[in-house]
């Protein structure tokens, strides 16, 4: 192969000891940090190898001295005349981990492997350069950081190489795990995600023969930031950059749900729909996801959905305590637990439903950015789940079916009555691979777009108790990937999440992080072995992050970029600058 070291950078040091896990690397007295990553060029037995090494730790050192209390004593004494000449000998100790290594395969395609080997005898040590390291890196560690959706870039140290780091597409319904705590960075990140999966979805519009997939996702906005901008632009500004076909293609009719759309600023309001539920929407096992329930309100819950169906709700609302046919204390109790829907805005009655404007965005490729601002938790939670459940069983009637005739017959058995009449027509269209007849041949859910729902809060509904009980979280954590839906998990906490939702999640995203406790529990519930990362994650500041998953060999250091700074990068891909004739033949 003939390496060019030239381009791994800056000849730094000589490895000195250590094992396939942990080395020691001797370097000249340079202003290293800790998190910074290193090169090491190896060519044991023909083999010719780079092997990637993170520092984890730093030691001052000086050759041919054995005792530095006695040199420091001595300079305090002479001055700084006694320094003189000494300078060669000062080095620089590196002590962390090997994170593996590339070499090409009988393609001549670059691999990357996990530290199953060690570097040759004193191998030199390079230290990558940004704009000299940038294509080379990026070029070996392609099996690493390719993919669809965009996180960051490849962090050394505290600074960054031109090396994009992605999430494959197809790997978002094995779910996704935003950690960190407040100020380290998850909205910013959130944005750019949405970003990356409008840029996504994009590419595929304007690629049709490419057969390049279509990405959507049900984005929780706790606090109303994402369409309005965290400082200067937001999602919306991405919007209005668009041309009136671009923006229907890709965006559609609207994009935005909120509580009351007077509310929203004139702009955004154009793109904005009301969020109404309608009660029948609501099943028992959606409130069970949400709050915890004792035996006896849970079935006399169930006697009531049996015998009254759809009408369930209204049914143990509106019921005469003398005719009650529990025990009053436990009728009292689920009313308690149901008395929030009369409170709300956002469950209703009677009307029209927001829920058949969101099943169809999701099933055509699209984001939805939902101000959960002016929500309280129990109706963000129940939201969340009642979407989330409608789109998984709307799937699940597809996967058990083998034509459209059948998946109508299993879709009248799964979903509230009055919302699969309304789109099952459509859902016809979604789902029919060679028309919309009885007789038509589905199509597999894997070859929809993949949904990827937010759940913010997490350690709320995703918690030991509740997932003990029938939630709908812990189907989608196990099966979600059958459908081509994934969670993508928000929280501050990794510790009080259930070990059922942590052992399902295949990429984790940890930013800083707030104690000890949170950061042993990130480590260990890492999908690529990391520790002895734990100092790093003392020093990490806002916007940076570890990024693992189980397809991966390799824990990438990411730096977020922020959303203003990409959108301004970028804006020019969303104007259209072409005649209608040219946009019409393009889209």
């Amino acid at each position: 192969m003939n390496l060019d070291k030239d381009k791994l950078g800056e000849l730094y040091g000589k490895v000195a000891i250590g094992n396939q896990t942990s080395l020691g690397i001797m370097g000249r007295n340079r202003d290293i940090s800790v998190g910074e990553i290193f090169m090491i060029y190896s060519d044991r037995d023909g083999h010719e190898r780079v092997f990637f090494f993170r520092v984890l730790g730093l030691e001052n050192y000086l050759r041919q001295v054995d005792d530095m209390a006695r040199i420091a004593g001595t300079l305090l004494t002479e001055g700084d005349a006694y320094l003189s000449g000494i300078d060669r000998n000062m080095l620089l100790s590196l002590a962390g981990r090997m994170l593996g290594y590339a070499e090409k395969d009988e393609k001549d395609e670059w691999t990357f492997k996990s530290p199953r080997r060690l570097p040759d005898h004193l191998a030199s040590v390079y230290r990558p350069v940004p704009g000299t390291s940038d294509d080379f890196v990026r070029e070996m560690l392609a099996c690493q950081t390719d993919g669809e959706v965009h996180i960051g870039d490849l962090q050394v140290g505290e600074a960054t190489l031109d090396v994009p780091v992605k999430i494959p597409i197809m790997y978002l319904p094995m779910h996704v795990g935003i950690f960190g705590s407040t100020g380290a960075g998850k909205s910013n990140l959130m944005m750019v995600l949405i970003k990356s999966i409008i840029d996504t979805n994009l590419d595929s519009i304007r690629n049709p023969n490419a057969d390049k997939p279509r990405l959507s996702a049900f984005c929780i906005d706790p606090h109303d930031e994402f369409a309005k901008g965290v400082d200067k632009y937001g999602i919306q500004s991405i919007v209005k950059d668009m041309s009136s076909t671009t923006r229907t293609d890709v965006i559609g009719d609207f994009y935005y749900l909120t509580t009351h759309k007077s509310a929203t600023t004139r702009d955004i309001r154009a793109y904005t729909r009301e969020i109404r539920i309608l009660y029948s929407e609501i099943q028992p096992r959606d409130l069970y996801s949400i709050r915890e329930y004792t035996s006896e309100m849970s079935s006399f819950i169930d006697a009531q959905y049996h015998a009254n169906g759809e009408d369930w709700i209204d049914s143990i609302l509106n019921m005469d305590e003398d005719s009650s046919p529990v025990p009053l204390g436990t009728l009292r109790a689920v009313k308690r637990r149901l008395s929030f829907l009369e409170r709300s805005p956002i469950f209703v009655d009677s009307g029209t439903s927001i829920l058949d404007d969101i099943f169809y965005a999701m099933e055509t490729g699209r984001i939805l950015v939902v101000n959960t601002s002016l929500m309280s938790d129990t109706e963000q939670f129940l939201l969340t789940t009642v979407v989330t459940r409608t789109l998984s069983d709307m799937r699940r009637a597809l996967k058990s079916s083998g034509n459209l005739g059948d998946f109508e017959t299993q879709g009248q058995k799964r979903l509230p009555q009055g919302f699969f009449n309304r789109v099952k027509q459509k859902a016809r269209t979604f789902y029919g691979k060679d028309g919309v007849a009885d007789t038509s041949e589905v199509r597999d859910p894997r070859t929809l777009p993949v949904i990827q729902v937010t759940v913010e809060e997490a350690p709320s509904i995703l918690n030991p108790v509740l997932m003990r009980g029938q939630s709908v979280f812990k189907d989608i954590s196990r099966q979600g990937r059958k459908f081509n839906i994934g969670l993508l998990v928000v929280s501050q906490q990794v510790s009080v999440l259930d070990n059922v939702i942590l052992s399902q999640m295949n990429t984790e995203i940890n930013l800083r992080l707030g104690n000890e406790r949170e950061i042993k529990a990130c480590i260990d519930n890492a999908s690529v072995n990391i520790n002895g990362f734990e100092n790093e994650f003392r020093v990490m500041s806002r916007g940076e992050a570890i990024v693992t998953a189980s397809y991966r060999e390799l824990p990438l250091p990411a730096r977020i970029p922020l959303f203003d700074t990409i959108y301004e990068k970028d804006r020019h891909k969303y104007k259209d600058n072409k005649t209608t004739k040219e946009e019409e033949h393009i889209l």
